[in-house]
């Protein structure tokens, strides 16, 4: 049986199944099981999404995976089959965002649907998916703040400690934080994905728009007490990435209201 602190949940002779992928696969499926929901509530063909899904899912596995070898290139240069290795973590969500977005416009387009009536649709179930995904980090023992000794800390085993810590033990979870909150950020992106084409302030896109602003503001704080950030310059990667969200979904609000996006669009469905 697997301890409080084992990545390996299962082991079925000389396979082993982590805790990581499991909570990766859970986040994945009960993702595109709120979306679909929420296309069937909206009158839309769930089936359509079915039929996304295993593009956008593996398109932003991919980019979720490039993103980080890219960031660690000194390290993959000289282990270059470390790459394939997605077991052990190494999964960034601003990689995934970033080619999982393209994937569904491209899809999209390519069958005559609305990018912006579909991404509504989507993006709370990805921010679902990233709540179950979170607990990673924690089978993992990754993805954890400062040193702390409040009520919640967990516990890091001293090999998984920072070298600026060797003797605290215990650590802020900020992956709990972060998936805390994209469970909030789930039920509300939900209920808005619900009143688009209802609300007259509400138009196809801004349910995007907000899970970009609402993760990328998010993200700044609780990067902030993380201590295995990547970096690019003097600031960890994940500022970068975030202020780019917020300013993608900024502008994303801003053409809904002042360019083509202006007027509602009803898009058929497939």
């Amino acid at each position: 049986m697997p301890t409080l602190h084992d990545p390996i949940a299962i082991s079925i002779g000389p396979l082993d199944v982590r805790w990581y992928a499991l909570f990766i696969l859970t986040g994945i499926f009960a993702g595109i099981g709120l979306s679909v929901w929420l296309a069937n509530r909206r009158g839309l063909d769930g089936e359509f999404l079915l039929d996304m899904a295993p593009v956008v899912v593996i398109s932003a596995i991919v980019g979720a995976r490039l993103y980080y070898v890219l960031l660690q290139w000194d390290h993959f240069l000289d282990h270059p089959m470390d790459a394939f290795n997605i077991r052990l973590g190494g999964l960034t969500i601003h990689g995934a965002l970033a080619v999982g977005v393209a994937a569904a416009w491209w899809y999209t387009r390519r069958h005559g649907q609305s990018f912006r009536m579909w991404a509504d649709l989507i993006v709370p179930g990805v921010a679902l998916g990233q709540a179950f995904g979170r607990w990673g980090n924690w089978a993992n023992q990754e993805a954890f703040g400062t040193p702390t000794d409040l009520p919640w800390a967990v516990t890091i085993d001293p090999a998984n400690r920072p070298d600026a810590y060797p003797d605290a033990a215990t650590f802020h979870p900020t992956f709990l934080y972060e998936s805390m909150f994209n469970l909030v950020n789930a039920i509300v992106l939900s209920w808005l994905a619900l009143q688009v084409n209802r609300r007259d302030w509400l138009r196809p896109g801004d349910v995007l728009a907000v899970y970009l602003v609402a993760y990328g503001v998010a993200r700044l704080p609780l990067e902030h007490i993380r201590t295995d950030s990547l970096t690019i310059g003097p600031w960890p990667a994940a500022y970068w990435l975030s202020l780019a969200l917020i300013l993608a979904g900024v502008a994303i609000a801003i053409w809904n209201r002042i360019g083509e996006g202006s007027s509602p669009q009803v898009a058929t469905t497939p």
